[in-house]
């Protein structure tokens, strides 16, 4: 009897010891996006400019030592730049927005090393435009759009 009591305690015990580990809640991890880079030839023309998306980085330590992202990260998008005209022709960081991976448009977050100059005829220059985006997202296109020129072009990142 002594035996049987002992059994059905010990079973008793082990069935709330498996349910308990079963309630428990699975630890939620936090989605990272992963951000990824441009297809092989990726160069447009978009009236008389030859612009060429080189790559995608992070750029949390370019940002100046009084400013905090709360939440949010600061990307870089390097690009070259080609003029193929005689003329001059002026290109701003402000022209460029992106696409989010959350479906929202992030206009160039303003940095003193920033794209902005005048292009000379027959000239390549190359730099840099920064974005601020939500840490949990990635860039999915730039678009590229001067309404004074009526030029348009969007890049779409590879996955």
């Amino acid at each position: 009897m002594k035996k049987i009591i002992l059994l059905l305690s010990s079973l008793f015990a082990v069935s709330i010891l498996v349910s308990c580990q079963q309630n428990e809640e699975p630890k939620k991890t936090e989605t990272k996006a992963t951000q990824h880079a441009f297809p092989r030839n990726n160069t447009a023309t978009v009236a008389s400019l030859k612009i060429e998306m080189l790559g995608i980085k992070a750029a949390e330590n370019s940002l100046p030592k009084h400013e905090k992202l709360e939440g949010k990260k600061l990307v870089k998008v390097d690009m070259r730049i080609s003029n193929m005209t005689e003329y001059e022709i002026p290109i701003a960081a402000s022209l460029f927005k992106v696409l989010d991976s959350n479906g929202k448009y992030q206009t160039n977050y303003p940095m003193v090393d920033e794209l902005g100059q005048t292009i000379v005829g027959n000239k390549e220059v190359r730099g840099v435009v920064y974005f601020v985006l939500p840490k949990n997202s990635a860039i999915e296109k730039i678009v590229y759009e001067d309404s004074r020129r009526d030029a348009f072009h969007e890049w779409t990142v590879e996955k």
